[in-house]
């Protein structure tokens, strides 16, 4: 079963502000959309920790027809006509209107998902770009040159019948696990385990499978996905990318995703080890190995 979403993204309906007919337009503002993002529960932010698809399915469609780079799969950025030395900008690139029919590849009618649409617009200077050339003055260091302006569309919303969540693989509940007697590893025993070590985890319930390094020094690097070296933006940045900060904590490993907390609890039953994310409602959808 495949889920077919139309989705549309018009300058003129979502991202400019209604005026009097007689009102100048703004040159430095009116700048076409360069981009068209497909978004779900399952796409980039999502991908990070143990769902089936990858950044690619987050489908980035740039005027209708993207052509991947050859060597990394990924659709190459919007060209640029900001002239810094001007603060202007040309709509030579992108066009007035996106639209495209996308079909999830990889849906699933026994689980919820949602979807969504971003819009970007081709790059423009930012406004202190601008007030600096305005100003005859160097615009300042400590901000981006340009900017890309954005909105988002409403999510569409998926929900399963009864009949179809009944093909919905099971979930072994936390609460079963500590019934038959796991235990949840203290902070001790979590730096023992994980810190300087690169730990094994498979989704159970996707069975995809991830290997992450938790350094020494309070970072977290995903170096394989599946067996195959993830992109870097899966991958983290160890120097400059916050996101790949960790700390334990209270029995938990804390890290953080999309600006938000997000912590992983460790179960020790027998010599197995399993593993629930505080987003999941109390399952242990992961094994855990080393």
């Amino acid at each position: 079963m495949k889920k077919q979403i139309l989705l549309s993204a018009m300058l003129a309906a979502i991202l400019t502000i209604a005026r009097p007919a007689l009102a100048q337009e703004n040159p430095d503002r009116n700048a076409y959309l360069g981009e068209l993002h497909i978004h779900s529960n399952w796409s980039c932010d999502a991908y990070v920790f143990g769902t089936r698809l990858g950044p690619e399915d987050a489908t980035k469609y740039a005027m209708g027809q993207p052509v991947p780079d050859s060597a990394t799969g990924k659709v190459p950025p919007i060209r640029s006509t900001v002239d810094i030395s001007k603060g202007t900008y040309q709509n030579t690139t992108g066009s007035k209107e996106l639209k495209t029919v996308w079909t999830d590849p990889d849906f699933d009618p026994s689980l919820d998902a949602f979807y969504y649409a971003r819009a970007l617009l081709i790059p423009t200077p930012r406004w202190s770009t601008i007030q600096a050339v305005k100003l005859g003055v160097v615009p300042p260091e400590v901000v981006p040159l340009t900017v890309q302006d954005r909105a988002w569309s409403s999510p569409i919303w998926y929900t399963p019948s009864a009949e179809a969540r009944k093909a919905t693989k099971p979930g072994v509940p936390v609460a079963e696990l500590t019934q038959k007697g796991a235990v949840a590893l203290n902070d001790a025993q979590l730096k023992e385990t994980i810190v300087g070590k690169t730990v094994n985890v498979r989704n159970t319930i996707t069975g995809q499978r991830f290997e992450i390094l938790y350094g020494t020094g309070g970072q977290r690097l995903i170096t394989a996905v599946d067996g195959k070296a993830p992109t870097p933006e899966v991958m983290g940045d160890l120097m400059f990318d916050p996101e790949t900060e960790y700390k334990i904590q209270d029995g938990h490993i804390i890290t953080t995703i999309g600006g938000t907390p997000f912590d992983v609890i460790i179960y020790k039953l027998g010599d197995k080890y399993l593993a629930s994310r505080s987003d999941e409602y109390g399952y242990a959808n992961y094994e855990v190995e080393w």
